[in-house]
């Protein structure tokens, strides 16, 4: 790639300011969407993280989330009391606790992920199913770099 600093600059700066529309903009949605449900749009999230994630813990869901552990046990107290996650004991370690999903959890986050989706839907009619792969395998790429980025500065800080 050749690109010099000036050009480079700007592109990172006008992906930062889409990605930054993009966030607000599905921010907006889930807060819509979630006016009728039993969940707030921070829940959903978490409930999503542990949903997609074998032996979850309370410190991955903060690193992940990028959230104090304190909001975190808040967020699954709450959620456990509404018998959405459950707590399991490592049978090892019981220093260790896993989270996962109920019954009722998982169908909250199914019933959430098809609200969005059919939110999502008119995306599908602007853009060609090559385009949409396109876009998933840069956004993909960028996703790794900025994980990467955000390791470097954690390890950094240390």
């Amino acid at each position: 790639m050749n690109m010099d600093r000036k050009q480079l600059e700007q592109h990172i700066d006008m992906y930062t300011q889409r990605a930054i529309s993009i966030s607000i903009s599905m921010q907006s949605i889930q807060k819509d969407i979630s006016k009728s449900s039993s969940v707030t749009p921070d829940q959903f999230n978490l409930l999503n993280v542990i949903n997609t994630t074998e032996n979850c813990t309370s410190s991955f869901l903060a690193k992940a989330l990028n959230v104090k552990k304190s909001s975190i046990t808040a967020i699954v107290n709450r959620l456990t009391d509404k018998g959405l996650i459950k707590r399991k004991y490592n049978e090892e370690d019981k220093r260790v606790v896993w989270l996962e999903l109920t019954k009722e959890g998982q169908h909250i986050v199914v019933e959430e992920r098809q609200k969005i989706l059919a939110a999502l839907m008119p995306i599908g009619n602007k853009l060609t199913l090559k385009e949409l792969e396109e876009l998933n395998q840069y956004l993909s790429v960028i996703d790794a770099q900025l994980n990467n980025i955000k390791k470097d500065l954690f390890n950094n800080e240390i």
